[in-house]
């Protein structure tokens, strides 16, 4: 932690106007100069956090909104980062979150999980509650693992191929959606490599303070992508969590990462003759923080919609829905409140058009987790569908 950095905030609380846990709360230490005052306070000593310093260091999605709309550039991120590695290494971690860390560094120890929740009885689609997180989970597919090649080659005429990185939620969660990104592009011309040696990304472990295990797998992952470099023109991903942790947070990365609507609309140029118009579903789109606030990506998603459906602006679009991975879990009382408030705002912008077969579309597995669930609770009858899934289903003579 740089005394510099901290220096930089004015006070001047621009990031209350953005921070999705002051807006519930209405609490100074949960807004980012409320947390960088805090610091600068105890900056000089070398004594362990306090149960109150660390509760207000918890109480942080680390969406990055309040970095978003500085004005003085201050970089929270890296600061709420840098605390919590600080207190991590201090032994100041709830061993449960400490076990989760540890279930989520290995494969098997993901795969197990979602095996674990496959057993449940009952068709797909929201099935349980987990009592720690008190929250309806979808049950997980079959792992991707399982149901696609190494090497899926391009329909007709190949432009390039690409490294695929799924992350751990497309690959044991939402493997329905993930498959749709590798039929996607095969029917652009790109053929798609996967890596099944790749582990997560990281993220969740860098926010949790974990920074040893970050370096860990991000080390792994950069050794696994090295051997794709004369193969492939990209690694893409689209889970915007992973997109950010590929872009921002690893080192010396030896291909170049786009999100998959970089790389659909920067890149393919896709266009709408790739596309049926037999139905024209009603959308919105929910801005991933991860997508938005951290890779600047904005554009490209809305152009798709508008394109392929009857596609309006939402009220709060970039108003984060507050999963923020473990935060959901760990602080799942204040992930539900900003939630809800998401939820509400989704509910207005529907009702003000009057619209039938509406569909709310985001472009992020975790945002797909938590905005299903806070609508299911508030009662609010609207699907929430990756971008890929919408795309998939307007393609020509695409057959699930």
């Amino acid at each position: 932690m740089k005394r510099e950095d901290l220096d930089l905030c004015v006070k001047c609380g621009t990031c209350r106007t953005m921070c999705p846990v002051f807006r519930v709360t209405g609490d100074e230490g949960g807004v980012a100069r409320g947390k960088i005052s805090i610091l600068q306070a105890l900056y000089q000593g070398n004594t362990r956090f306090s149960e109150e310093t660390l509760d207000f260091l918890n109480k942080c999605v680390t969406c990055g909104s309040c970095e978003f709309v500085c004005p003085r550039d201050v970089p929270f991120l890296e600061i709420i980062e840098n605390a919590r590695t600080r207190a991590v290494s201090d032994g100041q971690i709830q061993i449960a979150k400490k076990v989760a860390l540890k279930l989520m560094s290995t494969n098997r120890g993901i795969s197990g999980a979602a095996h674990i929740g496959r057993l449940v009885p009952g068709d797909s689609g929201l099935q349980f509650k987990l009592p720690l997180i008190n929250r309806h989970i979808p049950k997980p597919g079959k792992p991707l693992d399982s149901m696609l090649h190494e090497y899926s080659p391009a329909q007709g005429r190949k432009t390039f191929d690409v490294l695929y990185f799924p992350g751990c939620s497309m690959r044991y969660l939402y493997s329905r959606t993930a498959i749709r990104v590798v039929n996607v592009l095969n029917r652009l011309g790109v053929g798609v490599y996967l890596d099944f040696s790749q582990k997560c990304c990281g993220f969740p472990h860098l926010t949790a303070g974990d920074k040893e295990t970050f370096n860990q797998l991000s080390s792994h992952n950069i050794s696994r992508f090295s051997k794709f470099k004369d193969k492939v023109d990209y690694i893409v991903t689209a889970c915007a969590t992973c997109g950010s942790a590929l872009k921002n947070n690893y080192a010396l990365l030896p291909i170049p990462v786009l999100d998959i609507n970089e790389l659909l609309v920067d890149v393919l140029d896709i266009s709408p003759t790739s596309f049926s118009y037999k139905k024209q579903p009603s959308t919105r789109f929910h801005h991933p923080c991860h997508l938005l606030k951290h890779q600047h990506v904005q554009n490209q998603p809305e152009k798709i919609l508008a394109e392929i459906s009857d596609y309006k602006k939402m009220e709060g679009s970039d108003f984060c829905c507050g999963f923020g991975g473990s935060f959901s879990v760990f602080e799942g009382e204040l992930s539900r409140q900003i939630g809800d408030k998401k939820a509400e705002l989704v509910k207005q912008s529907f009702e003000d058009h009057g619209i039938k077969e509406e569909v709310l579309v985001t472009s992020c597995p975790g945002c797909m987790l938590q905005l299903t669930d806070s609508l299911k609770r508030n009662g609010i009858q609207v699907p929430v569908k990756h971008i890929i899934d919408i795309i998939f289903e307007q393609m020509e003579d695409t057959h699930d």
